[in-house]
């Protein structure tokens, strides 16, 4: 087979399609993964340029994942953020401090939601076309989506999200609602994001490693599944496919996710519990995988055999007929991570990962 371009082999591999090999995706902030790809030392300053030149030689796709100062900064709704290491945030204050204030904080949300209004057409295409140019090849995301639910209980935290749902279910409902509407505007604005790349992410983190956040009926309750499929739609219509993203244990929805109509699933996290040969056999006819390496016991912890023998096997068993990105089961190579065993998932893959599957494979793999 003709070697592809990456935006072609991850159309394909979305497509659930065998491309020319199996394509790799992560996020980084390992410093000396950067360092390593783009012959350069990383700082603040150059971080826009050395960042994308490192991926362009490392991945087939990625997202856009930059540093930033450390310190303490407040946003405009009043809430405050410290950064303690480039790549990391932490939200350390919130502007109320009992449940009248927040009920008094989310209706001048909704208000503010409800007045927003998009430019026509969109001034971010301008950047990401300039972002593109930098990428150089390696596909970076046309657009993305935060899901209403989870972006409102990200904002105002876990626990006075589920105590203002349990003492004002209808104001919540409200919320939501002002949230996606919000959202779908802004979409709707991004008609010509095609011309970025073919693919587009969706982000709803609903789960921990051990079980969901919230159960599929309260998912189903609040319009999750609802809001992700006219998300979808949209895309869809836009021409690109969609990655669904939540880290930790989706087994309970993912039949719904498909539903929906997302065409991938991001990462497969099997420090969660899910097993990639287990999905491909239940799944893998309506849906791509992207992950799957374990990110602890592998990448951090194992050698550089224990890094290529996993990602031989995860080649082996989820790579046929197509439908498979690798990568990191966090969807994050972190900077405790060996860089010798980074480059050992990379390099087996692109020794290893060619179509049709096994046929690259050292002799001594069982």
């Amino acid at each position: 087979m003709p070697e592809m371009t990456k935006e072609e082999r991850v159309l394909c591999a979305l497509s659930r399609q065998e491309p020319d090999r199996v394509p790799l995706y992560d996020l980084v902030s390992s410093v000396a993964m950067i360092e390593h790809f783009s012959n350069d030392k990383l700082t603040l300053e150059n971080s826009e340029v050395t960042i994308p030149r490192a991926m362009s030689r490392a991945l087939d796709t990625t997202r856009i994942f930059l540093p930033g100062p450390l310190g303490r900064r407040v946003d405009e709704g009043g809430f405050t953020y410290e950064r303690r290491e480039w790549f990391n945030e932490w939200q350390i204050g919130v502007p109320y401090r009992d449940l009248p204030g927040l009920i008094v904080y989310i209706k001048r949300e909704i208000e503010r939601l409800d007045a927003w209004q998009p430019v026509y057409p969109a001034t971010n295409l301008v950047e990401l076309r300039q972002w593109k140019e930098r990428y150089a090849g390696t596909v970076i995301p046309a657009s993305w989506a935060g899901e209403a639910l989870q972006d409102n209980y990200i904002q105002v935290g876990l626990d006075w999200f589920v105590w203002l749902d349990a003492e004002a279910p209808e104001l919540t409902c409200r919320w939501i609602d002002a949230r996606h509407a919000q959202l779908m505007r802004r979409l709707q604005a991004e008609r010509g994001c095609r011309e970025i790349s073919p693919l587009a992410w969706i982000f709803g983190d609903v789960a921990y490693k051990d079980r969901m956040i919230f159960s599929p009926v309260f998912l189903h309750r609040h319009g999750f599944f609802h809001r992700i499929a006219e998300i979808c739609d949209l895309y869809h219509s836009y021409q690109l496919k969609v990655i669904f993203h939540s880290d930790g244990y989706l087994q309970p929805i993912i039949s719904d996710l498909i539903s929906a109509g997302a065409d991938a699933i991001a990462p497969i996290d099997v420090l969660a519990g899910l097993d990639l040969a287990d999905l491909k056999r239940a799944y893998g006819d309506r849906v791509a995988l992207v992950g799957g390496i374990d990110v602890e016991n592998v990448l951090r912890l194992g050698s550089v055999d224990d890094v290529r023998r996993a990602t031989l096997r995860a080649i082996q068993v989820a790579g046929p007929g197509g439908g498979f990105i690798l990568g990191s089961s966090s969807e994050e190579l972190f900077d405790n991570l060996p860089l010798e065993n980074i480059l050992a998932m990379i390099d087996t893959t692109l020794e290893c990962g060619l179509y049709p599957v096994g046929s690259h494979f050292p002799s001594s793999f069982t």
